[in-house]
């Protein structure tokens, strides 16, 4: 079952919920974890992991809205922008109406130029749109990676998430400041459609004013279509039909209206040529907009809603964050726990505490976080089989200090041993804390980490360097990024 826009939202408030630091008490560990027991029991055992991640999420804010009313998070469908997207077509059409394309010619009103101007700009500006938009469209297949949204959508985004949470004294909660940030960011791809086609609507609803003003005033004044020239030695007749017949032609072809020729262009000619009634010039420019303008816009148009509803039903949220690898393993029935494995090494309840709290960030509230006795591996070379004696572990977290020197017989022993004991596909990971080594002597201390690093690396083990003491967020951005490149 693919996510609804909806759905993606609420699983994106909840993550964020489970992962931010303070809360303010409004979910514990404990609720995470019995919100995913009711969540397989809804859903059952045939159910995808998208549509147990979905039913989750929902189960999560409606026992928190049940708890505590004042608390509660109801995330709306926004209609501002909507709103706004109509009241720009509006304007645009009331623009275009009130821009009159054929008052060029002030000193001689009542005539058009075969070449008119404003008519032959707005052509041939949407000609440039649509071959930038053509090779921006092509290039996209080339390019790697999801591209980050600009400023427009960032904030765009980030207005439609402030108005689904409901503009009120919910938005000062701090940790609301993140789901606005991260939603506005996945929700990129659909808000650029949206914006996308507001544009292409709000163009083309202008251009449509515009011909139904130059329709009003063809129908209820006099024109007669002219042309003249001061370079009499490079623009002639055949000059003249050449470029028309380029720019005209679509709407000779739609209104089966012919071309003047070079000749009959020549006899138009002031001076001394008095001109003709504009009617079939008119029509030629009002077809070519049509063919040129109008119908691009409107295919942009249907392009763009139709990229906007098939995301909205099926919206691209990424599920390879260590944060879903724990609800996965929780969706087949595993234990999801991430075991802590010190060695040779106690760490102080301030460290266990510290080093809790940075992974339940990461992977959520509803993990189980087991730190081990130190494995010595001094008498009982067997002492560390004690940490693997559980099945689904979605993370194993070797602690080393950086104050002892590594040593391939027993670090790297370690190491290799828990690899081949656990599951495939489980990540092994040393951490190697920084905060036991004194940090005044800025190339001793490099020294010992590249020591570290040589000796993990012929082990082809790459050390994580932490200090656990601190916790700060440079550390936990540091984790963060090395266990969902891992996962």
């Amino acid at each position: 079952m693919p996510l609804t826009e909806h759905q993606a939202q609420q699983v994106t408030l909840v993550r964020i919920l489970e992962q931010t630091q303070n809360n303010g008490s409004v979910w514990s560990a404990g609720d995470a974890k019995e919100a995913t027991r009711a969540a397989r029991d809804l859903v059952g055992t045939k159910a995808s992991f998208a549509e147990f991640v979905a039913r989750r999420a929902q189960w999560v804010l409606e026992e928190i809205s049940r708890r505590s009313p004042d608390r509660a998070f109801d995330l709306r469908a926004p209609r501002w922008p909507f709103v706004a997207a109509q009241v720009l077509a509006a304007i645009a059409l009331l623009g275009g109406f009130m821009t009159d394309l054929l008052a060029t010619n002030l000193m001689h009103p009542g005539q058009i130029n075969v070449v008119e101007l404003p008519l032959v700009l707005l052509i041939i500006w949407n000609l440039i749109f649509f071959v930038w938009f053509s090779v921006k469209w092509v290039l996209r297949w080339f390019q790697r990676g999801v591209q980050a949204p600009g400023p427009l959508i960032e904030l765009f985004g980030k207005f439609r998430a402030s108005e689904s949470l409901g503009f009120a004294r919910k938005m000062q909660r701090p940790w609301l400041d993140t789901f606005r940030q991260d939603w506005s960011h996945l929700s990129g791809p659909v808000n650029a459609a949206r914006l996308k086609m507001a544009a292409s609507l709000a163009s083309m609803m202008f251009t449509l004013g515009a011909l139904a003003h130059l329709m009003y005033r063809a129908a209820f004044d006099h024109f007669t279509a002219v042309w003249k020239t001061t370079l009499t030695g490079s623009i002639n007749a055949n000059r003249v039909h050449e470029f028309i017949s380029c720019i005209l032609k679509p709407g000779s072809w739609l209104f089966n209206r012919p071309i003047p020729n070079a000749q009959h262009i020549e006899s138009l000619r002031m001076p001394p040529g008095p001109g003709e009634i504009a009617e079939n010039w008119i029509w030629l420019y009002f077809g070519s907009v049509l063919v040129l303008v109008v119908i691009p816009r409107l295919y942009l148009i249907a392009l763009n809603a139709f990229a906007r509803w098939r995301m909205c039903r099926n919206f691209p949220l990424p599920m390879n964050a260590t944060y879903f690898t724990t609800l996965r393993a929780a969706w087949r029935g595993q234990r999801i726990g991430v075991s802590v494995v010190p060695f040779r090494y106690e760490l102080s309840p301030a460290l266990r505490s510290n080093l809790s709290t940075m992974l339940e960030r990461i992977y959520g509230l509803a993990v189980d976080i087991t730190v081990e006795q130190a494995v010595l591996m001094g008498d009982d070379a067997t002492d560390w089989k004690k940490t693997v004696n559980r099945e689904g572990h979605v993370a194993v977290m070797v602690i080393f200090n950086l104050a002892a020197t590594a040593e391939a017989d027993a670090h790297g022993a370690l190491l290799q041993a828990l690899r081949k004991a656990i599951d495939n596909g489980t990540p092994v990971i040393p951490i190697v804390d920084t905060g036991a080594y004194r940090q005044d002597d800025p190339e001793r201390f490099r020294q010992r980490c590249n020591q570290w690093r040589q000796t993990l690396d012929k082990m082809k083990f790459n050390p994580l360097f932490l200090d656990l003491h601190k916790a700060a967020a440079d550390d936990l951005k540091l984790l963060n990024d090395r266990l969902n490149h891992d996962n």
